[in-house]
């Protein structure tokens, strides 16, 4: 076991081949090391948190650490500069403003009401891979389901769908190693959510885009850097994020015919099963930028450093979960970050179990049978990570 006292685990780089594709090994060494907390000079600067109680500690204590600039890699903007994403970079008081704004839209009963699509549009994802007899399940499952939610909350085709693929992954994949191409793609999605939003401007409509052009906040319009920052958050995290953790739980079941024959035998413990993928497969890495010098575990991290925390590594911490490394669909207490934790919550959280729930309704009602095949998987790199592709056979 290696021994950080003296930062022997220092100069990670989160996007090599071996983090990519096996971040649980470093994450073991690192939580299990003297001093559980690591520093890397790679793609701008970074401290890595792995355990439970520091990501906590960090998530819960905006003061200290902001959330002003949330992206792993690149150059620390100055404050009151960089990407502004209302409300994940909002700051408290204006934070409950801004969650206000979009809350409607992923509330409950908004997504009650979406229910019925994202059924309709899983079975049927499902039935076409069956009849097939296999596939892709990322590609051709995953990816779909969660971009047709997408489109649908801002009422665009659905033949847009391989568009904003692109553009999550030039921004979420290769932009943070290639800032160019990710400035060059922020204004790409920029300019094309302005036109949406000046032809939707006074129109009274329900969707996303309609919304955040009329949006008030105590009765003063809201700016057009507002505007623009979070429907930009919904194109590159909202769909990203939950295609990467259907892919993931498909990918387990693939691979574990025990518990997929248990969720067959009894769907009742799909919710179960959810909570637990959200928390072995919690794909989001999130990142704040310190305030000032804070000591943590003996190291010091100075004002404006950027600390990184992989949401699935804390859900990994001995010290909270009984055999953290192995995927129990039954697991009762499970207390997981994968949406979080306080002010910045995820908003779509609701949606995002939605979503998750009936995909594996639907595609066990059809595929109840599937085994891997092809290549290794690879993983995504990056701040959300999660199967780049799924290739399987329905099994007789």
């Amino acid at each position: 076991m290696s021994d950080n006292a003296t930062g022997s685990l220092d100069g990670y780089d989160i996007f090599s081949e071996g983090y990519r594709n096996r971040p649980a090994d470093y994450w073991g060494d690192l939580a299990q090391s003297r001093c559980p907390i690591s520093r890397t000079e790679k793609w701008g600067g970074s401290w890595m948190l792995v355990r439970y109680q520091d990501v906590y500690d960090v998530i819960q204590n905006p003061d200290t650490y902001s959330s002003r600039a949330v992206e792993v890699a690149g150059e620390i903007p100055a404050p009151g500069r960089g990407l502004m994403m209302p409300p994940i970079t909002s700051a408290v008081p204006e934070h409950a403003d801004h969650r206000a704004l979009i809350d409607p839209l992923l509330s409950p009963a908004a997504v009650k009401v979406m229910e019925p699509f994202i059924r309709e549009t899983a079975a049927q994802l499902a039935a076409d891979l069956a009849a097939k007899g296999g596939g892709d399940a990322a590609a051709e499952f995953a990816r779909p389901l969660a971009l047709s939610v997408l489109t649908r909350i801002m009422d665009l085709p659905r033949d847009m769908q391989g568009q904003f693929v692109d553009w999550a992954t030039r921004i979420l994949r290769l932009g943070p190693t290639d800032q160019a191409l990710r400035r060059d793609t922020l204004l790409e999605v920029m300019a094309f959510l302005e036109e949406m939003i000046a032809a939707r401007r006074g129109q009274g409509g329900s969707d996303a885009i309609s919304v955040m052009a009329d949006a008030t906040i105590d009765g003063e319009p809201i700016d057009r850097k507002h505007m623009l920052g979070t429907l930009l958050e919904l194109v590159i995290a909202g769909a990203d994020t939950t295609w990467s953790t259907i892919g993931a739980s498909l990918l387990h079941l693939a691979s574990s015919p025990e518990d997929r024959a248990r969720l067959v035998a009894d769907p009742t413990l799909i919710k179960s099963a959810v909570e637990e993928f959200l928390r072995a497969f919690a794909p989001v890495t999130v990142a704040r930028i310190s305030t000032t010098d804070v000591e943590v575990h003996g190291r010091c991290i100075h004002a404006n450093d950027r600390v990184i925390m992989p949401l699935a590594a804390a859900n990994r911490d001995p010290e909270v979960f009984e055999d953290p490394d192995v995927v129990k669909i039954d697991r009762r207490r499970n207390r997981h970050m994968a949406f979080g934790t306080g002010t910045h919550r995820c908003a779509g959280a609701h949606l995002a179990r939605a979503e998750l729930n009936i995909a594996i309704e639907e595609w066990l009602k059809v595929i109840p049978e599937f085994e891997l095949v092809g290549p290794d998987v690879e993983w995504a790199q990056g701040q959300v990570r999660g199967p780049e592709s799924i290739v399987f056979k329905v099994s007789a």
